[in-house]
């Protein structure tokens, strides 16, 4: 059993976003990358998915409620709110 967010991002300024959010997620211990017109962000370890940001489009990502890091997911998708627009929720409701 998963414990998922489901989020669409649509961002103003990419590379901005990029610029700011980039240096704190690897003081986090992530890794956030562009690979193929998407943004990657990958923990430490294996225990959850990859936050995979496609501009514009729904997308999901399973935490397992694996803290910190479930947190940690939340912080960054509402912090790109700072750069655009974010719609998100999850399985228990969260965000309603």
């Amino acid at each position: 059993m998963g414990y998922t967010f489901y989020y669409k991002i649509s961002l103003r300024d990419e590379n901005k976003m990029l610029r700011v959010l980039k240096p704190i997620i690897n003081e986090l211990g992530f890794e956030i990358y562009e690979k193929d017109g998407t943004i990657v962000i990958k923990p430490d370890h294996d225990y959850v998915e990859l936050l995979i940001i496609k501009n514009g489009e729904w997308m999901s990502v399973k935490t397992y409620k694996r803290e910190p890091y479930t947190a940690i997911y939340k912080l960054i998708l509402l912090s790109f709110s700072s750069f655009g627009s974010v719609e998100v929720f999850d399985d228990e409701g969260w965000s309603k």
